[in-house]
């Protein structure tokens, strides 16, 4: 085996071979999902404590200190809500981690305070949950956390990162025909909407267990009515020109992106999915855009009919 000095590992100032910086957790006290005998001895709505944190729009870092181990897990979006309804039950602080701490192994007892304090770097002499919470909320920078409102703005962003991204084609040229810029429009929402962040955000506003189902079909419902108004505009230039004939080119629209999301899985799993093959939603838009021109804008304009984008996102 080599050495230490054969191995030549680089170590920061705190003797790591990575620096990290020093991230923000959400640090849940809550009532226990099982009555445990201690329970009458414990405050009532702070019986346990974990930690989570966000990586990115659709991922979470878990660390939930159970009797038997110590639980650290990523999880997707909705995933991560079942524990964040959990941490609502109680109170939720955000806390920034200590780097590189305060905190010694020489604990004792490690139980959720004294792991999720170890976890912060934090150096308090408490065992307890609701001990821990009130160390904490006496920490400069420790702020009480509204969860709904909190993902509430979580929604509000992805919502309208999906739309941004369904909006990213522009026609080559003004005089592209309304088959070019239905194709490209299509294509970049359907991928859009197969991302792990669309789908996560799709499965909470889709989930009756979720007290923040209504929300984030409401910013999703927002998000799609910007793509709407994308392809209204199309018809609406295609109509000028006189490649469309007279017709109402809201509900068209409506009726064009109804027929896109007629493909796109509506199964209520909460599992995550993978992303769909680029090939088969090309053929899907290709598809739905031959139908569409074929059967509904040239030959029926007029009577345009049929569920809206809305009404497909919340089905």
């Amino acid at each position: 085996m080599p050495t230490l000095d054969e191995l030549a590992i680089d170590i920061d100032a705190n003797g790591s071979p990575v620096t990290m910086q020093a991230e923000d957790w959400f640090v849940c006290f809550v009532p226990g999902l099982r009555r445990q005998w201690w329970h009458r001895f414990a405050h009532a709505k702070h019986k346990h404590v974990f930690a989570i944190r966000m990586v990115d729009d659709h991922t979470w870092l878990l660390v939930e200190p159970w009797w038997t181990r110590l639980m650290v897990n990523v999880l997707t979006l909705e995933q991560a809500i079942k524990f964040l309804r959990w941490g609502a039950a109680g109170h939720v602080l955000k806390v920034r981690e200590a780097v590189p701490g305060r905190a010694s192994q020489m604990r004792g007892w490690s139980n959720c305070a004294v792991l999720t304090a170890f976890l912060l770097g934090r150096s308090y002499w408490t065992w307890t949950p609701d001990g821990l919470y009130r160390r904490l909320r006496g920490d400069a920078g420790v702020e009480e956390v509204d969860l709904s409102r909190f993902l509430d703005g979580h929604f509000r962003f992805i919502a309208n990162m999906i739309a941004s991204d369904a909006l990213r084609f522009t026609p080559r040229r003004v005089a592209d025909t309304l088959d070019d810029t239905l194709l490209g429009v299509g294509l970049a929402l359907m991928t859009a909407l197969s991302s792990a962040s669309a789908i996560g955000l799709r499965n909470t506003a889709i989930s009756d267990a979720s007290p923040f189902g209504d929300s984030a079909a409401s910013y999703l419902t927002l998000g799609m009515r910007r793509t709407v108004d994308r392809i209204r505009y199309a018809m609406e230039e295609a109509r000028r020109r006189g490649e469309i004939g007279p017709c109402d080119c809201d509900a068209a629209a409506h009726q064009f992106v109804a027929m896109l999301l007629g493909g796109f899985p509506r199964e209520g799993s909460l599992e995550p999915r993978p992303l769909q093959d680029p090939e088969e939603l090309r053929i899907h838009v290709l598809s739905v855009v031959a139908v569409f021109l074929r059967d509904t804008l040239r030959t029926d304009a007029a009577h345009v009919a049929g569920p809206t984008a809305e009404d497909n996102l919340a089905a």
